[in-house]
């Protein structure tokens, strides 16, 4: 079955200052054998590095708010 072929799965991940574990998260949506992923994650106006660390993987993540 190809990639368009299989259902769509959504990450969603939130955070909140989460800079100690978030690029964990991110590497472990990113390494997943499943290719057919939207991956969304929901910031809730993080004041730590959070949103830095999120900046630096945009490539990998399909939406961030």
């Amino acid at each position: 079955m190809t990639p368009e072929k299989k259902p769509l799965i959504s990450i969603i991940t939130v955070s909140l200052n989460s800079d100690q574990t978030i690029q964990r998260t991110i590497d472990s949506v990113k390494n997943q054998t499943y290719k057919n992923i939207e991956y969304i994650v929901i910031d809730g106006k993080s004041t730590d590095n959070t949103i830095n660390i999120i900046k630096q993987n945009e490539k990998h993540i399909t939406k961030w708010f």
